[in-house]
């Protein structure tokens, strides 16, 4: 069974302040079932752009969609920008971290 989505995102942000790792919501989607991207930017230059999919075993799998590369932070917002124009239910979570630290994935030690 999945989780809705503004239940994820609450509990990712929850996450992000407990490390100390900024981050807070660009676009509120869907609150059930709302596809969520994750804009993690580690200086202007670097940023990445993340999704969250499901694999065959309903396995939650976060997708860089530019193949691991980071791209400039201009070039990033032009692409979620064809994403919310696709997509226009969808959630949009920034992150601004030196370490890329994903706060969907980030564990507690």
């Amino acid at each position: 069974m999945r989780l809705k989505s503004d239940f994820v995102v609450s509990a990712a942000l929850r996450k992000a302040n407990e490390f100390a790792i900024s981050a807070f919501v660009l676009k509120k989607g869907d609150p059930d079932a709302g596809a969520i991207f994750l804009e993690l930017e580690i200086d202007r230059d670097a940023v990445q752009l993340f999704h969250r999919r499901f694999d065959f075993e309903e396995n939650e799998v976060w997708e860089c969609l530019n193949e691991g590369l980071s791209k400039p932070a201009h070039v990033i917002s032009g692409q979620i920008e064809r994403e919310i124009a696709r997509d226009p239910d969808c959630w949009v979570i920034f992150v601004q971290d030196k370490h890329a630290r994903n706060i969907f994935t980030i564990t507690s030690e």
